[in-house]
């Protein structure tokens, strides 16, 4: 009887561990689509010069980024989570600025970062080894 409390308890708390990283991995997943799909939408806003609307999908994109960054700072790295907001502000200046290359390049940078995070909390044998 006592064995096969201990199994359930066991049991019980794989289960939850399993399930807290598939929340994990999901919410890591979306999160990251979410910005990326705004950051699409500044770059595309760069290449055809439209700087105040760039601007203020920028400003959209950092109330996000702000939002998500609260449960990001628990869930991970946060050498990570400085990359971003040092690679955002220096995009919000250059859009702000209206240096399409050099803004165009911190988006492509900020691009890389989020979908390096989403890569890397995906759980697959290559993370685990």
């Amino acid at each position: 009887m006592i064995v096969l409390r201990t199994y359930l308890t066991v049991g019980i708390i794989i289960l939850m561990l399993g399930l807290g990283s598939y929340w994990h991995n999901q919410y890591i997943n979306s999160s990251t689509f979410s910005l990326e799909g705004m950051l699409i939408a500044v770059e595309d806003l760069i290449q055809s010069r439209h700087w105040d609307k760039a601007n203020q999908q920028m400003d959209q994109l950092k109330k996000e980024w702000d939002e998500t960054k609260k449960l990001w700072s628990i869930l991970l790295d946060h050498q990570e989570i400085d990359n971003i907001d040092l690679s955002l502000k220096r995009a919000e200046k250059y859009i702000l600025e209206n240096e399409a290359a050099l803004s165009l390049g911190e988006v492509a940078a900020l691009r890389l970062l989020f979908n390096h995070i989403a890569d890397t909390e995906t759980i697959t044998f290559q993370n685990i080894l």
